[in-house]
């Protein structure tokens, strides 16, 4: 049987909503129901009553669910054990603007220069981040946006001044087309303080990928950070200052053997480039 069963059996039962346990496993709700209906077939016996606005565990659910636990328990405890054998494991994930702006040149020459150690790197949002760090299936996140929560430790470890910039040869602020990437609500709100007629933009993303993506023509101006300026773009005026920080986020109570080189490594190659 998939221990992922068990997984989403756990999350129902702690919800008590499909709809919700699908959202906190980043799973469709058909998905989840498909679980639960595999499981109550393998224990052929129904685990919950669904009632029209409520779900509660039947008598098999209640006496499933420490079983239940107990091997979900035994799983992370034997995916720590491994990883202390043989070359230590570390997994990495970031969010996307964090990887492009921050990460991108740097990770690839973590192999080289932490010795024994075994990367997987992955992309997603802060709110998935924020989710795997807590249940320590992540071990480091790196975001533009700090984490908040108590068992998460958070640390700014870097700034990058951010810019509009234009790729016309005469730019008019309020006159060219603005491509507006949401590098986070209060970089987007001072600009649109200052730029009202901004808020309309025809081309609007969180991603700064898709924004390169979407510039075609010759008159576009958005907001870049310094560090991602290329040739065509020219650094425009402004009444107003900004910057994009870099996060680092770790487990409060994670292995510190593993993870420090790992950390000391990116801040050491992020200041070299200042």
């Amino acid at each position: 049987m998939d221990i992922r069963f068990l997984s989403t059996f756990l999350e129902v039962a702690q919800t008590r909503h499909f709809g919700k346990a699908a959202d906190n496993l980043y799973l469709t709700q058909s998905a989840v129901s498909a679980r639960i209906k595999l499981l109550e077939e393998y224990f052929d016996t129904a685990l919950f009553i669904r009632n029209r606005n409520s779900i509660q565990l039947s008598a098999a659910g209640e006496k499933l669910l420490p079983y239940a636990k107990a091997m979900a328990k035994t799983l992370s405890e034997a995916r720590t054990a491994l990883r202390d054998i043989g070359v230590a494991q570390c997994h990495l994930g970031a969010t996307t603007n964090a990887f492009s702006v921050f990460l991108t040149q740097h990770l690839s020459k973590l192999e080289h220069s932490v010795p024994d150690l075994s990367v997987k790197t992955d992309l997603a949002n802060i709110e998935q981040l924020s989710r795997q760090l807590s249940e320590r299936t992540l071990d480091i996140a790196f975001s533009t946006e700090p984490m908040k929560s108590d068992d998460i430790h958070c640390e700014k470890i870097m700034s990058v001044p951010i810019k509009l910039f234009s790729n016309a040869k005469k730019a008019q602020l309020t006159d060219a087309q603005y491509v507006h990437i949401d590098w986070n609500p209060k970089i987007s709100e001072v600009i649109f303080d200052h730029y009202p007629e901004y808020r309309n933009a025809r081309l609007k993303t969180a991603n700064y990928e898709v924004a390169k993506s979407l510039i075609t023509g010759t008159n576009e101006i958005l907001a870049l950070p310094i560090n991602q300026q290329a040739n065509l773009w020219r650094p425009q005026p402004t009444p107003f200052e900004l910057q994009l920080d870099l996060y680092v986020s770790t487990n409060r109570s994670a292995n510190l053997e593993t993870i420090e080189p790992v950390i000391a490594f990116i801040k050491t190659r992020l200041t070299s480039d200042k």
